[in-house]
């Protein structure tokens, strides 16, 4: 069965709420359009999923997200808005801009896994910084004297990176969210770790230890 929602129910059905800004008749929650003067609607607060027309569920069918993001992205292009009123045209900005953002969220494992405890009310107070692994990682990238220690140090966080997103998906399938939340404070430290790395190449480069250029041409 497939979790995508079919186009037309971005027109939608009107549920008696919500108005069109335009026509002020009813239109639907998730329309991009209403369906009675075809005006593009403003932003609705409306979770990722619902936003792309995909299945609420943690195990996001990658294909369906880009086939759905390429499709909505070409209907909201700028282009098409060009000979409208300013209105239509925010309303278009802004519909892009939120779709854009639901679909970097959905797109991204640690994302989508952060919104997922976020959308079921799950998210606890962690601390990346307690974590064993990312400690002995980052006192390893302190301790580095060589560039080569620090890409040792890289290729175990990457390591740790993947086995992280396989581990916190499955805590989130089965619902321990108190496992998801400490997987998630580990990858991001871990994440933080990958991030100091070429900092501390530089650092650690030949020819670094010169000082500044200043320095260099007034010795």
């Amino acid at each position: 069965m497939s979790n995508v929602v079919g186009m037309n129910e971005f027109v939608g059905m009107a549920n008696g709420d919500l108005h069109c800004w335009l026509c002020q008749k009813p239109v639907s929650t998730r329309a991009l359009f209403c369906h009675h003067c075809g005006t593009i609607q403003a932003v609705r607060d409306i979770d990722h999923f619902a936003r792309l027309g995909l299945e609420r569920r943690i195990d996001l069918d990658t294909d369906a997200l880009e086939k759905q993001y390429a499709a909505l992205a070409r209907t909201l292009d700028p282009q098409r808005f060009v000979i409208r009123g300013m209105g239509e045209r925010t309303h278009a900005a802004k519909q892009l801009e939120a779709l854009n953002e639901a679909y970097e969220t959905l797109r991204d494992p640690l994302r989508r896994g952060r919104y997922w405890l976020q959308i079921n009310a799950q998210i606890f107070d962690e601390t990346a910084a307690a974590n064993p692994l990312v400690h002995e990682l980052r006192a390893a990238l302190t301790d580095a004297a060589e560039p080569g220690q620090c890409d040792r140090v890289a290729q175990r966080a990457g390591q740790a990176l993947q086995q992280g997103v396989m581990a916190l998906m499955q805590a989130l399938r089965s619902q321990d969210w108190r496992q998801a939340n400490q997987i998630l404070a580990e990858l991001d430290g871990v994440e933080g770790i990958l991030n100091e790395v070429r900092g501390c190449r530089v650092k650690l480069a030949p020819g670094n230890d010169k000082g500044t250029p200043e320095e260099v041409l007034m010795t």
